[in-house]
């Protein structure tokens, strides 16, 4: 018993004498402040400039920040001591810029500042290029030459009040706001009346440096979604749509039908399918095409697999019954699966950014142009071949089968008497 009372008398001492050392603090508060560091080098990009510096050799050094001033609001970025490199960022101008840099001490002291000047590249709201043009249920907006690859802030606006003595619209309301990083990239706000609107649009980035505004007066090109109601599949003979282990819920129907993807109600054709493979059909009534949205299989892999890379669309009123690929059928676009961050070399898709999965899941969606190549885009046809070059899996390969996947396609358009 009294061994145990002394093992615990001697824990307790250890445990309160632990307690009471507590935490060990090398910072002397008397250590001067280090010595400045060594600019190297400027190098100047969109909005802002990398600076590369040589630190001091000094034992209290605790890493370097960098001072400056943007949008009328005091900024720094800061650096630990074992990197030789400052980003300043988020200007919206040219203007030369003097910054100042400054070693820190592990004591919190900062050196005397070393001034740098910096002249900022044109920034992305200004070297970007964004436009809009009516579009069939609404406004196209494109957006091109974001080399940089900023994250940036596409604002539609539209007039909304008048001034009735006028006959102006003073009133602006924003419409809505897209966000992107692509290099290149088109929205579209749709279900818009088909009426003369003025519209406004402009780019903003996260520093709230606004480009100039530019303003166009669109009338938004009437259309509806086609109803699928009447769809069937026209089944002709160079067809191929029979579905993955003969399975109904992978059958064509399921394309126009949009089944329930946590049953497995997609379209699958067999893995032994030919490359390329087609399908077609029959609309039940006379109609043209102005765009279509294609939903992959719900939590499919993004980008790979089964489903189409690229593709095209064919239309006819009238074809030839043995399934050929007579002059009874139109060219109405060639498409590709479109990935907002873009695509690597050769077969290599690459990253794959949250915009990359929004994207995948929500807005992939395509639009029919009239073009040299498809002067018959927006004809009236009756029946549409959809014909898949190739899959992600197939794509860049000599591959003669391959399985095709859908979650589903809808079309949007005029119906034509």
């Amino acid at each position: 018993m009294r061994k145990i009372i002394l093992m615990v008398t001697v824990l307790v001492y250890i445990l309160s004498g632990c307690n009471e050392e507590g935490r060990l603090d090398h910072i002397d508060d008397s250590a001067p402040a280090p010595a400045p560091a060594t600019v190297e080098k400027v190098t100047n990009k969109p909005g802002g400039a990398v600076i590369k510096y040589k630190i001091p050799n000094d034992k209290n050094l605790l890493g370097v920040k960098v001072v400056y001033t943007r949008n009328g609001e005091l900024c720094e970025s800061k650096a630990s001591k074992y990197t030789d490199t400052l980003v300043v960022e988020g200007f919206g101008t040219t203007e030369a810029q003097e910054v100042q840099l400054y070693s820190v001490g592990v004591n919190g002291k900062l050196s005397e500042s070393v001034p740098v000047q910096i002249a900022p590249l044109s920034p992305p709201i200004r070297a970007v290029k964004f436009d809009m043009e009516a579009g069939f249920g609404g406004v196209i907006i494109s957006l091109e030459e974001n080399y940089s690859r900023a994250d940036i802030a596409v604002v539609l606006m539209m007039a909304d009040t008048f001034e009735y003595s006028t006959g102006k619209k003073v009133k602006w309301v924003d419409l809505q706001t897209f966000y992107t990083q692509s290099v290149a990239i088109k929205f579209s706000r749709r279900d818009l009346d088909t009426i003369p609107t003025d519209f406004g649009l402009y780019i903003r980035d996260r520093w709230g440096n606004m480009s100039d505004t530019i303003y166009r007066q669109l009338t938004p090109i009437e259309e509806i979604k086609l109803p699928k109601t009447t769809y069937t599949n026209a089944a002709l003979p160079t067809d191929y749509f029979d579905p993955a282990e003969g399975l109904p819920r992978f059958r064509l129907e399921q394309v126009w039908l949009g089944g329930e993807a946590a049953n497995g109600e997609i379209y699958a054709s067999t893995h032994s399918a030919p490359m390329p493979q087609w399908f077609t059909i029959s609309f039940g009534y006379k109609a043209s095409i102005s765009r279509f949205q294609k939903w992959p299989r719900s939590g499919n892999e993004l980008y790979s697999g089964s489903a189409p890379h690229t593709f095209e669309l064919w239309g006819s009123d009238n074809p030839n019954p043995d399934g050929s690929w007579d002059e009874s059928w139109h060219f109405l676009g060639s498409f590709t699966q479109f990935k907002p961050s873009g695509y690597g070399e050769g077969r290599e898709v690459g990253p794959i950014t949250d915009e990359d999965r929004d994207y995948w899941n929500n807005r992939t969606a395509f639009e029919l142009t009239p073009s040299e190549e498809t002067p018959d885009a927006y004809m009236a046809i009756t029946h549409l071949r959809v014909k898949i070059v190739s899959t992600f899996t197939t794509y860049g390969t000599e591959a003669t089968v391959g399985q095709v996947i859908i979650g589903e396609l809808t079309f949007w358009g005029q119906l034509k008497d």
